[in-house]
């Protein structure tokens, strides 16, 4: 125990004569000043932040307010959106469908009956 002791002593000994003290306060001094410096700036930054963010609460006063008017007139939005179909509507049957005017046999029959073409074309999607 007691070698193990003074191998110690002896090595805490070359770290004390290789270190410089005086460098090494500057160096926590420096450390010091540059926290403080951060702290500061986060300070200021954060307060920034809090100053810009306050228009959220007006947005937030705006949506009770026309929240408010929906209900006095009668309007439940969210309950009516979770009523909403959430699937595609179908295609009306064809015994449903609506018998569609044919050309006259003017100059622009070909134009109608390509539209007409079209048309049936969308139907059928």
């Amino acid at each position: 125990m007691g070698e193990a002791m003074k191998g110690v002593t002896k090595a805490m000994g070359q770290m004390n004569r290789q270190m410089n003290l005086p460098s090494l306060q500057k160096i926590m001094q420096e450390f010091e000043m540059q926290n403080e410096k951060m702290e500061l700036t986060s300070e200021v930054m954060g307060d920034a932040i809090d100053d810009a963010l306050e228009g959220d609460e007006e947005e937030e006063e705006t949506e009770e307010l026309v929240n408010q008017v929906l209900d006095e007139i009668g309007i439940d939005i969210n309950s009516e959106l979770v009523n909403a179909p959430s699937s595609t509507v179908a295609a009306p049957d064809a015994k449903n469908k609506v018998p569609q005017a044919e050309a006259t046999g003017n100059d622009d029959s070909g134009i109608d009956s390509d539209l007409q073409a079209r048309l049936d074309n969308l139907r059928r999607m």
